[in-house]
């Protein structure tokens, strides 16, 4: 097994789907793309694209923080700390190797909430890579 995972970070979407990236320029474009592909297939296709269609950035920036709003954010995990609080958290020594050889594989595909993990990664710190939007405090 290798000593070190191939990824550094662990990208979780709302739906609990897991990724694996190593840049987080990368994992801020799979998020935009998320929500683009929501507006382009499930917004626009019930006839709410009056808005998004003349290319107006705020309508598009409401939209989608509402979708985070309803559906949850993306979260962004240090792939190292999430395997720490793995190994220190009580649950079965199999189901947890399980999870860690998951966690060192180049491409990471799987649901946290299969495994309960949600509930471990409350414990892990969120590494925010999403630009604020709105006025400066």
């Amino acid at each position: 097994m290798n000593t070190v995972p191939y990824n550094e970070y662990l990208l979780v979407m709302p739906s609990g789907r897991a990724k694996g990236f190593n840049d987080l320029d990368l994992i801020k474009a799979y998020i935009n793309r998320y929500y683009e592909k929501i507006i382009d297939h499930e917004i626009d296709k019930d006839d709410y694209n009056d808005a998004t269609e003349i290319g107006a950035e705020e309508p598009r920036r409401n939209i989608c923080t509402q979708l985070g709003v309803e559906q949850g954010k993306c979260e962004v995990y240090s792939i190292d700390s999430f395997i720490d609080t793995l190994r220190e958290e009580l649950i079965f020594d199999v189901e947890k190797e399980e999870l860690i050889t998951k966690l060192f594989e180049e491409n990471i595909d799987f649901n946290v909430y299969d495994y309960g993990l949600d509930i471990i990664l409350a414990d892990v710190d969120v590494i925010d890579v999403m630009e604020q939007y709105g006025e400066p405090d």
